[in-house]
């Protein structure tokens, strides 16, 4: 079947596909769902930045291996910053170790995955990565009462010069 041109009546021959090739370092999917929405889990401002620098040096596609010391150098935190924030994600599942004395840490691939989909798909299978479940702190921060509960109404304003 010709396809032909509409303006002109030309029959008009299909281009050749281009295949297109992926260099590992294009996109990062960021999966959505089921999944507990980051802004609920009330992360520390270490928190964001060890899962920036992780995703900046290639935690998304595979095992990246870092001590609290060197992610303190590039982030501006202390050591034991570092650590419990590094802690914190691997226990909320937004991090993933290949065992518990390693020191090596690769985002979720359920939630963070840079390459393709399908190798996506055997990466979850290979390291079967947990699900993002909250902890007490973010459990905490989601159910507290409003900052104006148990406070008293606040007085109008006058304006200047006002008086009583």
């Amino acid at each position: 079947m010709a396809l032909v041109n509409m303006d002109t009546g030309e029959a008009v021959s299909a281009r050749p596909r281009t295949p297109h090739q992926f260099d590992g370092k294009g996109y990062t999917l960021q999966s959505v769902g089921s999944d507990v929405p980051l802004y609920s889990l009330g992360l520390a401002a270490a928190e964001w930045a060890t899962l920036e620098w992780l995703r900046e040096h290639g935690a998304a596609a595979g095992f990246v291996s870092v001590t609290p010391d060197e992610l303190g150098e590039d982030i501006g935190a202390n050591d034991s910053t570092c650590r419990k924030a590094l802690a914190r994600l691997v226990k909320l599942g937004l991090v993933v170790k290949p065992s518990p004395r390693a020191a090596a840490y690769q985002l979720n691939p359920l939630r963070y995955w840079e390459g393709a989909g399908s190798t996506q798909v055997s990466a979850c299978r290979r390291i079967a990565p947990p699900r993002v479940t909250p902890d007490e702190k973010a459990l905490t921060k989601s159910t507290s009462k409003p900052k104006s509960a148990g406070k008293a109404a606040p007085r109008p304003r006058r304006a200047a010069g006002e008086t009583r």
